[in-house]
């Protein structure tokens, strides 16, 4: 499938502006520098997959019924631009559920630290 337009709206992120590196020093591995990387993979996904890939996606981590909430009869192949920050603040639900998840069930660090992380 095509990409889509490249002129993406970039203002949902805390970290990521469309930059094909990270500005952030990645030497030392910095929460910047990580937070860019997530950012950058979901925009990445968000032009690249259509919405029978999300939903499976979502599925995968019982969310596909949040995900269908998101959606309009205009989104039937993809999710449009205007959908995309309900996705992406969907698609954080998963990180810092299911990758970034917190240990032992306690706060998660990483969400605590994706929001309060200096732009």
């Amino acid at each position: 499938m095509p990409d889509r337009n490249t002129n993406s709206n970039y203002e949902m992120f805390r970290f990521y502006k469309g930059e094909k590196e990270s500005p952030f020093d990645n030497d030392k591995q910095n929460a910047q520098h990580q937070f860019w990387f997530y950012e950058s993979v979901f925009e990445d996904e968000f032009k690249r997959n259509s919405s029978a890939d999300w939903h499976s996606f979502f599925s995968d981590h019982d969310m596909q019924l949040d995900f269908m909430n998101i959606l309009s009869s205009s989104d039937h192949d993809r999710p449009s631009e205007d959908k995309k920050k309900p996705v992406f603040e969907l698609w954080l639900t998963y990180l810092f559920t299911f990758k970034l998840y917190p240990e032992y069930g306690g706060e998660n660090t990483y969400k605590k630290l994706y929001y309060s992380v200096e732009r």
